[in-house]
């Protein structure tokens, strides 16, 4: 314990106001108690597959669908601890005296805990990003697929599940994609020897944008180029386009990728690295 936090937890034992909490823990309440929390645990976890199959019904209101359950998880959960401490602690005397238990626990060790949770409210109020949005947080980049009390969830592209402490959020900078719609911009890089005809490459670039099926029209497509250096020169060329779901970013430009090259290689345009490899 800190130097603060012993004296103040021995005034508290020593009071003659301190009450023998563990005489209202009978096994009735205990079973109560326990009953509530399995009831949420099962309320939650149906009411948030009810919401995914009302979301399936189209992007949109998956995202609105995505932007309730964390509320709708917190909310519940709030409830029955404050439910549980009521049943634990009948009167008003033994109720505060609880929460005062549980406020030096938390003084003393609990730090961490409580940041957390403040960085979890503060993502409920603030919405740097909600569930469905595409983020990048410090090195993780995917999907927010989980957002709690304690922690942030997302997948990765590659299908990997990243646990992100919400205490990050307090000094993190949180890069959202596409902010609670479906739709969201994706770059795709081309690389061509540095003798190309920018303006061919330009109208090869743009078309196999404008061809792919994953390409939302509703957005404008931009092509750029800019010229490079790694070991030897190159000319960069810049595809940023819209992808009508976000969830479709890495088969877009795989997709734009295919495209632009096979039209690369009937125009010969790749034939210089070929005769420098050579």
């Amino acid at each position: 314990m800190n130097g603060l936090g012993y004296p103040l937890f021995a005034l508290w034992l020593q009071s003659g106001r301190r009450l023998d909490l563990l005489q209202h823990f009978t096994p009735g309440r205990l079973v109560w108690v326990a009953l509530l929390l399995a009831g949420t645990w099962l309320l939650i976890r149906y009411s948030v597959k009810l919401l995914e199959a009302l979301g399936t019904r189209g992007p949109r209101l998956r995202f609105a669908v995505k932007w309730v359950q964390p509320l709708l998880r917190i909310a519940l959960w709030f409830n029955a601890l404050f439910l549980s401490f009521v049943l634990l602690a009948p009167s008003q005397e033994t109720f505060l005296a609880a929460v005062g238990s549980v406020a030096i626990a938390i003084g003393l060790g609990a730090q961490d805990l409580i940041k957390n949770l403040i960085g979890g409210l503060v993502i409920l109020t603030d919405r740097p990003y909600q569930l469905g949005d595409r983020v990048r947080i410090g090195d993780a980049y995917g999907e927010i697929d989980h957002i709690g009390l304690r922690s942030t969830k997302l997948t990765t592209p590659d299908d990997t599940r990243v646990t992100i402490p919400n205490a990050t959020l307090l000094n993190t900078s949180a890069f959202n994609a596409n902010s609670g719609v479906p739709d969201c911009q994706v770059v795709t890089d081309l690389f061509l020897p540095p003798d190309t005809d920018p303006a061919e490459a330009l109208r090869i670039a743009y078309e196999a944008a404008c061809a792919s099926p994953y390409t939302s029209m509703l957005k404008p497509v931009v092509t750029l180029v800019a010229d490079g250096f790694d070991r030897r020169p190159y000319l960069r060329l810049r595809v940023k386009a819209y992808v009508y779901d976000h969830r479709f970013e890495p088969r877009m430009q795989s997709d734009i990728t295919a495209r632009a090259k096979a039209e690369f290689l009937r125009q010969g345009l790749l034939a210089a690295w070929k005769t420098q490899v050579e």
